[in-house]
């Protein structure tokens, strides 16, 4: 028997449908349209993210869903003299948080799952981040543009820190969110085609 629980990251289209009062053909024909952000597993089964079926409910004016709240925050800090369209976009995602000055850092008093870091950052290898507090000592760190990051970083003594060449992209920060859902799970997500 397959455990019906509801994790607080995605739900199946059963599970969409019950919560929204439609029918399960409805709900594939949402996520085939792009209504949904989804992802289908190894086995064929869609899953859709929690986040999206809450911005679905506030377009509608229903009540969101209560059980996606505690999902760890997405932090992108970026520099601030290279402003690509992709963190327009990013900034207005449900747990995500666009930072482009240290003292916005100040702000966050949410559980951070990831930080999206961009190596240009000037005040970055100049004010030290302190990774031994909370904030930062259990997130995942991505290092992007990691071309530009010194030798002498403090980045270097993150114990979770990944490097990536390019810039930030949707697809980038999409694509660690969708992993994130299925942390621990068997199927391995892939894009739904939209």
């Amino acid at each position: 028997m397959k455990n019906h629980q509801i994790n607080p990251n995605y739900f199946s289209t059963s599970q969409a449908a019950k919560l929204l009062g439609l029918s399960v053909g409805t709900i594939q024909r949402m996520v085939e349209n792009g209504v949904f952000k989804a992802f289908v597993t190894q086995g064929g089964h869609r899953r859709i993210l929690s986040s999206s079926l809450n911005q679905y409910c506030k377009q509608k004016g229903f009540p969101g869903l209560q059980i996606a709240s505690d999902a760890p925050l997405v932090c992108v800090l970026h520099d601030s003299h290279h402003l690509p369209p992709a963190l327009d976009k990013m900034n207005h995602w449900e747990h995500v948080k666009v930072i482009t000055h240290p003292l916005d850092l100040m702000g966050v008093h949410q559980t951070v799952g990831v930080f999206f870091i961009d190596a240009r950052i000037p005040w970055l290898h100049t004010a030290p981040l302190h990774l031994q507090d909370n904030l930062m000592q259990n997130a995942h760190i991505v290092v992007y543009n990691s071309g530009h990051l010194p030798a002498n970083s403090p980045l270097h003594l993150a114990r979770k820190i990944n490097l990536f060449e390019g810039d930030i992209s949707t697809d980038l920060v999409y694509g660690y969110m969708l992993g994130s859902a299925q942390a621990g799970g068997s199927d391995t997500p892939r894009p739904v085609h939209q």
